[in-house]
Order: C-alpha cells, then structure tokens, then sequence
C-alpha cells in the first residue's frame, strides 16, 4: 500500500473520519491514522519546547534573582554584626583598666566591607599627674634643717613617663564570600604611623610593616587571627644593638569571647648594652594554650605549655671613670659569671572549683653558672584555695586605679601611698579571704650538680580563720593564724666550694670560716647534717617560730 502524500493529510483525515462513523474499519484505517499522528507531532512538540524554554529562562532568573538577594541579605547582616561586636570591644576596653584608653574611633561601613579606625593610648594619662597629686608642702621656714635628701626630692616632682600613643586600620571584607573565604568577615590589620614614626620604624623593621594581622570571622561569631611582627634590628657605636627575629602567632576565640586557643612562637632575640654591660640572647620560643575566661581573665583556667631552647644573660665588666671619653663616666662593676639556661620546658595549669581557684607553674631544663655545668633545675610553685569572687573584685580595684599603677606625681612613693590606701579600703575583703585558707609558694626548686642535689621549698598560708579572728586588725590577724613553712637541704660540698669561690672576691669568708660556722650551727640546733648535706627547717605557726621542730627559745641550750 503507497502512503498518501503529506500534503493531502488533511483531506485524508476528513475520509477517515467518516468512516469511522459509518464503523467502517478498513485494513488501512490504523496505519493512516499512525501516519496522521507522525505527522502533527512536530508541531505540537514545537510549542511544548518553546513553552519550556520560556519556563526555564525564568526560572533560571527568579533563582538568580534569589541568590543575589540572599547574598545581599547575608553581606548586610555580616557586615551588621561586624559592627556590632566592635562597638561591644571598644567599649568594654577602657573599663577594665585605668592604663588603657580609646582616643578617637571611626568606622566607615559600606555594603560589601568597612574600614575601621581606632587610636589607643597605653600608660598613665595626661592628667593623671593633676589629679592623683599631692597638696603642696608648706614652705618652710629660713634656717630650718633639711629632713628630705635631694633624691627625695626628685621623686617627689617625678611626673610619670608620657603615655604611647598608635593607630590600628582594619580593612573589613563583609561575607558570605569575604576575601575569597567563606566566612562572615575577614579583616586585615596593620599599624598606621605617622612620617617621624614611620621614619623611626624604618631604621628597626626595614621597609616590613612593623605588625601585621589577618582575621576570619566565621558565621558563630567567633573569630581566628594571625598575627606577625616583623623583624627589627638595631645598632650604635657605643650604645648597644639589638636583633629581634619577629614573632608569629594564631589566636582562636569563641563568639562570646570567653573560650581562646593561641600558639605562638618568638624565633629569637639578642640584645646588648655597652653602658651597662648586659647582654642576653634567646633562642627560639614556642608556646600554647587553651584557657578559659567565663569568670574573667584574672581567673582565666586552663593549660599552657612552652619551650625555649637557650636563654644566655651576663654582665660583662663596665669601662671605669674617664676609660673611654665617647662613653659617659660610670663607676667600674665587676663581671657576672655568664648564665646559660638550655632545654627550658614551661607547663601551667589553673582550675576554679567550688568559687575557689587554683594556679601553678612548673620549669624545668639545664644549663650552667660559669664554668659550673647544672645537670637538672626545676621550680614547681602555685597557690590555691583564692576566693575568687574577691580576687576579681581587688584586682579590679588595682587595675581601674591609675594612683596604684604609679600615675601621678611623686613617683615611687606616690604609688606606694596609692596601694596602700587601696589597701586600707580593701582591707576587709582581704581579710575575708583568709576564711577560706588560702595558700601559695614555692612547692619545689631544685638543683642537680655532679651527682649532687640541693632543695628548697616554701608556703605561706592562713589556717583556721573564723569570724571572730576577722574581727582582729591585719597584724594581730597574721600573728594568730598565719603559717609558714620553709625547707632546704644543701650538700656540703656546694658550701665549701661556694666558699672558695666567693672568698676570691672577697665576697664570703674563706672556706674554713664557712666550715666553722656549719659546724657551730649544727651544735646549736640551727641545721642538722644528713649524710653529705645539711638540711634546714623553719616553721612560723600558732604565733610561734621554730627551727628544725624546736622553739626558738630553745636552740643553743
């Protein structure tokens, strides 16, 4: 059967449908009608397509439409939140310290970043000295006898050292996408000097910047900074040099600003003073720790650990009067055997338990004094059993106190009265404290020489303080239930040698003095030998000292 041309379909489909009606249902029916589909089918599919494509333009243009304005959405919020949290920073800084103030502020927002620029002053302010100064002394009478010195007098019109002052930019890069990071905000800080500054810092870091630093906000709120400074070199003819490796550090802070994880690392440092004749060099630094401060840095908890491969310090013999003309006149001092420290390992752990908090401290490594090689040191000390709540609340008072921090005039002793009357109006809270037996010292310092070891430790304490005793002045308080505790065990051998050494200078007796003494003190209850070392203990407790369990009364008898 020849198929029907395309362009008599239509007619064709007239015929075909009447038979249908007439149910005629010839053998040619089905595939005519198959042929009749095949042919409208590209039309119809025609239109579905052009009808999707209209449909998938817009689509395509309502989700980009959507993207674009969630993106919006979420730059101004991080951009909002920014914002937000430096305004809480800056206006939280000033009230925990008299030492620290935030003198010009500005910050420029726009959509997709913002420029932040902040100017701090470190140190006593500028009217400090006006407001913490004493009344002026009377002048006294013609004749009257002097009861001050000249250096007296000095310290008295001392005026405390001029605060610094420097500026921070940060560039702020608004997220979701800031900086090319996925992150709320990234900002990029860096020192702002002025031309003398920049020309000074020129001359130690080079053309570096002097300190720079990196900051990825995440989406929390909590934030992760790197941070380097540069190195910086120093030198002068007759003065000193200085060489300064830089420093790099990572800094890792929770939203609310109360849980940080920093590593750190100095790479090292030396140093020398023509004048004075001191140099010390440092090796290089590494440090960690994760510390937690819900109850305030004062009482921040955690661990901390550290390594310093060697630590050198000495004093080298200062030039005499008129050696050298270049250099000003200052009297001869003889040199310090050079000390050397290698291996140091630092550990440190804090707890707050029960509103009583916890500190302590461990280092250890070797070294040597001279020529005298130190096979092993180590120092553990700590304190424990601080109320906390009264902790916070005094070193709060001392820290908002700028008398107590030295600013003001009069120097030395100026400070001295401003902690004192500090004190004075503490002094209850002080005394409070005692009820919760609070303890610190030296738990153990050890030397390891030639197979030798000498120990000495120490612990002051209150013990048994009730509401009464609060009642007592602090002295009669002290007296009462204050209790200390030292101990020392020495070898013989480190004496004699001591000895030996100190009388060449003329700085101890000779050695067979020294052995006199010993022996004299052992005779009298003073040290007691054990073996190859003389051991020492001192007790104050009950308002009474003894000396190796004896009172000190009773020694000599």
């Amino acid at each position: 059967m020849r198929p029907e041309p395309m362009g008599n379909s239509l007619g064709n489909s007239v015929s075909i449908a009447r038979r249908c009606r007439r149910g005629q249902r010839g053998p040619g029916a089905l595939p005519v009608l198959v042929h009749l589909a095949a042919g409208a089918y590209p039309i119809i599919r025609h239109k579905r397509e052009k009808a999707l494509s209209k449909k998938a333009v817009l689509g395509v243009g309502i989700l980009a439409a959507a993207i674009a304005v969630a993106y919006g959405g979420s730059t101004w919020w991080a951009g909002s939140q920014v914002k937000s949290r430096y305004d809480t920073a800056l206006d939280e800084l000033p009230r925990q310290t008299a030492l620290v103030r935030v003198i010009d502020r500005q910050y420029d927002r726009g959509f997709f970043g913002a420029v932040s620029t902040v100017t701090l002053e470190i140190g006593c302010a500028a009217d400090a000295a006006a407001v913490a100064q004493a009344p002026a002394k009377p002048a006294k009478p013609e004749g009257a006898e002097e009861d001050e010195s000249e250096e007296d007098e000095a310290e008295a019109d001392a005026t405390p050292p001029k605060p610094i002052r420097f500026t921070l930019r940060d560039t702020i890069h608004h997220g979701p996408l800031a900086g090319g990071s996925l992150a709320a905000a990234t900002i990029d800080s860096e020192l702002v000097l002025d031309a003398k500054t920049q020309a000074d810092a020129k001359k130690l870091f080079g053309d570096a910047k002097p300190l720079t630093a990196r900051t990825k906000v995440g989406f929390d709120g909590g934030f992760t900074t790197d941070m380097t400074v540069a190195p910086a070199r120093f030198a002068e003819e007759g003065k000193g040099q200085l060489a300064w490796q830089g420093a790099q550090a990572r800094m890792q802070v929770n939203a609310s600003r109360t849980q940080v994880h920093y590593d750190m690392t100095l790479p090292g440092l030396d140093f020398s003073d023509t004048r004075s004749g001191v140099t010390m060099k440092m090796g290089k630094l590494t440090a960690n720790a994760d510390m937690d401060s819900s109850a305030g840095w004062f009482l921040a908890t955690g661990k901390t650990t550290g390594k310093l491969d060697t630590l050198e310090f000495a004093v080298k013999k200062k030039k005499a009067a008129g050696e050298d003309a270049e250099t000003p006149a200052i009297d001869p001092v003889k040199a310090l055997p050079t000390l050397v420290l290698q291996g140091l390992d630092l550990s440190g752990d804090a707890t707050l338990k029960d509103g009583l908090y916890a500190s302590g401290g461990t280092l250890k490594g070797s070294g040597k004094i001279g020529e005298t090689k130190i096979d092993r040191f180590e120092m553990t000390s700590g304190a424990r059993r601080i109320h906390a709540a009264t902790y916070r609340k005094l070193a709060d008072a001392w820290m908002q106190s700028s008398a107590a921090n030295g600013c003001g005039k009069g120097g030395n002793k100026a400070a001295q009265a401003a902690m004192k009357a500090l004190a004075d109006q503490l002094a209850p809270d002080l005394k409070s404290m005692a009820k919760y037996s609070p303890e610190g010292g030296v738990d153990k310092m050890l030397v390891e020489i030639d197979g030798k070891r000498g120990e000495v430790s120490y612990s002051v304490s209150m013990t048994g303080v009730t509401d009464e005793d609060l009642q007592l002045p602090g002295t009669a308080l002290l007296m009462k239930r204050g209790v200390l505790k030292a101990n020392a065990r020495l070898p013989v051998k480190w004496l004699e040698k001591m000895a030996e050494t100190g009388a060449q200078t003329g700085q101890t007796p000779p050695p067979e003095i020294v052995a006199g003494l010993v022996e004299q003190g052992e005779e009298q209850g003073y040290v007691k030998r054990d073996g190859d070392d003389v051991t020492g203990q001192v007790e104050f407790s009950d308002g009474s000292l003894k000396i190796n369990g004896k009172p000190l009364g009773e020694l000599g008898k």
